[in-house]
């Protein structure tokens, strides 16, 4: 596999805290001033524990503004004392890090809430946190934290139960519901609304504060469920109520609590023993609130508005689709009461006007959105790519239908944080020769300022690595009418025979090609020899619904054929062997790493598949139906898609991984395969992680993992 190298990356050096690159700030936002750009930051001894900082505009100024140690926010001192409730949140979320959570920007003036270990804060100025307002009560940790408008409320959620209380006043909280128990939870989203339709809410107050409006869920109805949780120090049966594809769901309820009377009223619930509708947004609009509901085959998507004066219902827009209806937060309500929305009824994502009468018209603009930030003097502005997928840029589209221009220009994936009424954004650029920069923008001008750059030099940490850095090459195949895209990053000091590493996810809702600087891991592939092809294969997100939908029913099918396609392109690279074929993926990855061995074998010459989806009939409602419809109607589907189905086929080697507390693909996922496998008398080689969940993210589980998964390819490529 070539000369040993030297200051040869291995996942010791990758995974050991504090890692090869700076602890990245995160969570840009802007002061209502415009003066200020705040963030998280962690230390270099403490990557993980994340502090807030403010960049000062105009003297372009770092500092801090509040420290994770000042609030005894540390990781250490956090992680064992975390309710299950925030254990929930932070898996849901996918938040590994601890310090200062989240943090806002609240009311006109500049104060922040700032959330940390179970407690929210206030710091009145945004400035001097002598002044810091303790908002919970000290003795009880509380999630859910929502503030008003205004800044002059906020609700939180203890032990179920949903509370609120005036932010600077001495006066006791006030208790919304009291009934809360093991299965009845107020105030939170349920597990479905977090894990899959990416709702993290659940309780909003009202434009005019008088009105808070939170969910009631009980899981009650959803068939409890038994699974074996194994950690470094035993093992416990956690009974869970998980909603499986078919099964019933969750009961969600939505509810209106009058603070001026302190009246609790019912407005909205699932209505049918399965759960046949989904509550996926709650929009607050004036006088009122907009419910996004999905049928429970999510083929159909409403927006029905609920007035507080007359406590009437009435629905302002419908879609429907033959395949499913995809999810975004692209919602705004404009001054004459017309809404902003978007919708991928034909094909790519565009941007629409909902008129009063319910008229819509789309608006021109890019090829494909996907984010609407604001809209603001007759503009939206908005995110996505015009020229190609790989790219993500910013653009200001005109409201009366006229046109549009593209904000940033550099290639590469520009991520953007914009301000609510100012004509500023923060441009988060990342491409192939930049790692991360990041600056604040003015709309109409060209100059910028750069808040944070990275770049290699003698002094950081990767340099001793980064002459052996391989840049990657982008290209297209052809597949059915469509262009897949991919990335090819060859071994470093290519010569030839070398082996190749398809590094796949391939489920929906997910983008692997992007032209960005890349990852760590991929590097640690090619230094030790491997190339690495990502490919997004028919199904991928970011394409339309034509180039998605084709998986509808049939997953596990076409994503296989174009994986397979991709790896032709090996043929024309004189480093490549292509009867040296490796498949590695997590998750979806792991699921199609075992359908490519089983349907591909005579291309895939080994695998590695980490917490794979065994059988689509385990895994949860939301997410599989969407794609494959409800199990009984659609049975023949439900075994073509389940790898169990495929696995006489499999006569490649297979290192196969979970951890073994995963409350998302359950580790029953991996039992299946062990029992089918031993029962059809097929080798394979397996790695479980006690007390690692679906992420797997800890230090020591990474390092040993990519260990692992790099060993067993040296021995069987």
């Amino acid at each position: 596999m070539g000369e040993a190298l030297q200051n040869v990356l291995t996942p010791e050096v990758i995974f050991t805290p504090p890692g090869l690159r700076p602890a990245l700030p995160t969570h840009f936002k802007f002061s209502p001033c415009g003066l200020y750009v705040t963030y998280l930051k962690g230390s270099t001894d403490e990557p993980t524990t994340l502090d807030l900082w403010r960049f000062d505009r105009a003297n372009r100024e770092h500092s801090p503004v509040l420290l994770a140690q000042e609030l005894n926010a540390q990781a250490d001192e956090s992680v064992t004392l975390l309710s299950d409730a925030e254990r929930a949140e932070r898996e849901r979320k996918r938040q590994f890090t601890f310090g200062i959570s989240h943090y806002q920007w609240i009311g006109e003036g500049n104060s922040i809430a700032v959330y940390a270990d179970g407690h929210a804060y206030v710091i009145p100025d945004g400035i001097d946190p002598e002044d810091l307002i303790r908002v919970t009560p000290k003795t009880h940790r509380n999630s859910g934290f929502n503030p008003s408008v205004s800044g002059t409320l906020m609700s939180y959620v203890r032990a179920g139960n949903l509370y609120y209380k005036y932010i600077e006043s001495p006066a006791e909280e006030i208790n919304v519901t009291g009934d809360a128990d093991e299965f009845v939870t107020y105030g939170l989203p349920d597990f479905l609304a977090a894990e899959e339709m990416h709702r993290f809410a659940g309780a909003w107050w009202s434009k005019c504060e008088r009105y808070l409006i939170y969910c009631r869920n009980d899981d009650g109805p959803v068939r409890v469920s038994h699974r074996m949780e194994i950690d470094g120090n035993g093992s416990r049966t956690i009974p869970q109520r998980y909603p499986y594809a078919g099964e019933t769901n969750p009961a969600v309820s939505l509810h209106i609590f009058d603070t001026h009377t302190k009246d609790n009223t019912e407005i909205w619930r699932t209505n049918e023993s399965l759960g046949n509708a989904y509550l996926a947004r709650v929009n607050p609009v004036e006088d009122g609130i907009c419910i996004q509901i999905q049928d429970r085959l999510q083929q159909s998507l409403t927006l029905s508005f609920y007035h507080f004066d007359q406590r009437t219902w009435q629905e302002r827009y419908r879609e429907d689709c033959d395949s499913w209806i995809n999810l975004t937060d692209d919602f705004h309500e404009l001054s004459d009461g017309s809404l902003l929305f978007s919708t991928e009824a034909e094909d790519s994502r565009k941007a629409i006007l909902i008129a009063l009468d319910g008229d819509t018209r789309f608006l021109s603009g890019p090829k494909h959105i996907n984010q609407i930030h604001k809209v603001s003097d007759g503009y939206v502005f908005a995110t996505g790519w015009d020229q190609t997928p790989i790219d993500n840029h910013f653009f200001e589209i005109a409201l009366d239908g006229s046109g549009y221009r593209q904000i940033t220009k550099k290639e590469g994936v520009h991520d953007v944080v914009v301000h609510s009424r100012l004509p500023l954004f923060i441009d988060r650029l990342t491409n192939p020769k930049t790692p991360a920069r990041i600056a604040a923008c003015e709309l109409n001008s060209d100059s910028d300022e750069v808040i944070f750059e990275e770049v290699i030099t003698a002094a950081h940490r990767y340099a001793p690595y980064a002459e052996h850095h391989v840049t990657a090459r982008f290209g297209t195949v052809e597949s059915k009418g469509h262009q897949l895209h991919y990335r090819l990053t060859p071994p470093v000091n290519a010569s030839k025979d070398h082996p190749t590493i398809v590094y796949v996810y391939g489920g929906p809702g997910a983008q692997k090609t992007r032209r960005d600087w890349g990852t760590l891991l991929v590097q640690l592939f090619a230094q030790r020899g491997y190339g690495v092809l990502e490919l997004d294969n028919r199904g991928s997100a970011n394409r339309g619904r034509r180039f998605e939908a084709g998986l509808y029913k049939s997953m596990g099918k076409i994503e296989v054929d174009d994986q397979l396609l991709g790896t032709q392109i090996l043929a024309g690279e004189s480093w490549a062997n292509p009867d040296r074929i490796g498949v590695f993926g997590h998750s979806y990855g792991g699921y199609m790493t075992l359908m490519c061995l089983c349907q591909a074998g005579h291309r895939f010459k080994a695998g590695a598949a980490v917490a794979p989806v065994a059988d689509w009939r385990l895994y949860d409602s939301h997410y599989t139906e969407r794609f494959m419809g409800l199990p009984a109607d659609n049975k023949g589907a439900y075994h073509a898609s389940s790898v169990i189905t495929h696995l006489a086929q499999l006569e490649r080697p297979l290192l196969l991984m979970h951890g073994m507390a995963d409350d998302n693909v359950l580790f029953t996922h991996s039992t299946m395969l062990m029992s089918e496998l031993q029962k059809l008398g097929k080798p394979f080689e397996l790695m479980t992680y006690p007390g690692a969940k679906h992420s797997m993210q800890e230090s020591h589980i990474s390092i040993h993992r990519f260990t692992t998964i790099l060993n067993f390819f040296d021995r069987v490529l």
